[in-house]
């Protein structure tokens, strides 16, 4: 084993601990995986949240669209989707992906690619 692999598996044993798994295997539908860090409080949570995404998206396609009470609870909105999207990245594989990314590029495995 040369010294760049053996670097390679150091780190992945030393991130091992980091990681969370955002997508795991699902226990009913074969061959899919479920969002295991995405959760709600209530019914009432995931009501809002949906709400909100649903006016971002109509604000994003008719920026003119104008709804005095929505148009209140922007900001608001606006951290929610924030919020979703914060649970739903991966959490621990950036370090993967960057001690993969090292080794390919100490191995020169990358070289002649575009």
């Amino acid at each position: 084993m040369n010294q760049n692999e053996e670097k390679l598996i150091h780190s992945l044993r030393y991130h091992a601990m980091d990681h969370h798994p955002t997508l795991k295997p699902h226990t009913f539908f074969k061959n899919k995986f479920e969002v295991s860090l995405f959760y709600m409080d209530n019914h009432v949570d995931l009501v809002l949240t949906v709400r909100a995404m649903l006016y971002l998206a109509m604000k994003a396609i008719d920026p003119e669209l104008y709804d005095d009470i929505n148009d209140r609870y922007e900001k608001e909105y606006i951290r929610q989707a924030l919020t979703i999207a914060n649970r739903l990245l991966p959490q621990g594989e950036e370090a993967l992906l960057d001690d993969l990314n090292l080794y390919y590029r100490e191995e020169k495995l990358r070289e002649g690619l575009k």
